[in-house]
């Protein structure tokens, strides 16, 4: 088993501090209902970690491949800082409700992997050797009729949070991807959804 496999049982609380607001309920405004006229500070990129670091974001592809997941994220997507100003900022993304019931809450679920691990990742699912850290956000409140899409702004999913337990003396190394997915949802009628355990 890799070192920072182990991180994940121990690191997998810590990190779920991701600018949870102060009532713990999440994007009351959603910035990205209206994706043509984003606010300037939504481009805005957060300090990352510095170093030789690469990464990327992705959908949970085997998610949106059962179709006994009601939502799932259809698209994920990042701001990059350039060179002098190393950092990742999560953009809007898609969420797609394949249920028969109107969503009025969703819970992001994230899985930090190495690029090189994902083929074995599509062979053999996650595993504690390919799953670095796990983590996911507070409720995020929004209506998708079912059957439907709706876009949700993603970056409180922190990079820099996410990847801090990785960095050694603030520098961090390695191809990193970011995968998205659903770890809670919450109907109309008072039911609720959870995914099952990344790691079992």
């Amino acid at each position: 088993m890799k070192t920072v496999a182990h991180l994940s049982v121990v690191l997998v609380f810590a990190t779920l501090i991701l600018a949870v607001p102060a009532n713990g309920a999440a994007q009351t405004n959603n910035p990205c209902d209206t994706p043509n006229n984003l606010p300037p500070s939504f481009f805005v990129v957060p300090e990352g970690p510095q170093g030789t670091w690469t990464a990327s974001v992705s959908p949970d592809i085997k998610q949106a491949e059962d179709p006994s997941v009601p939502v799932v994220v259809d698209s994920a997507g990042a701001i990059q800082g350039p060179a002098s100003h190393r950092g990742m900022r999560l953009g809007c993304g898609s969420l797609r409700n394949q249920s028969q019931k109107t969503v009025t809450a969703v819970r992001l679920r994230w899985i930090l992997v190495r690029r090189q691990d994902r083929p074995a990742i599509a062979q053999q699912g996650y595993t504690r050797d390919t799953v670095l850290i796990e983590g996911a956000t507070p409720a995020i409140e929004l209506s998708i009729a079912k059957g439907g899409f709706r876009q949700t702004d993603f970056s409180l999913i922190s990079f820099a949070l996410v990847t801090q337990p990785l960095s050694k003396n603030g520098l961090l190394t390695g191809d990193y991807v970011l995968i998205v997915g659903v770890k809670e949802i919450v109907f109309d009628d008072g039911s609720i959804w959870t995914a099952e355990p990344i790691l079992r």
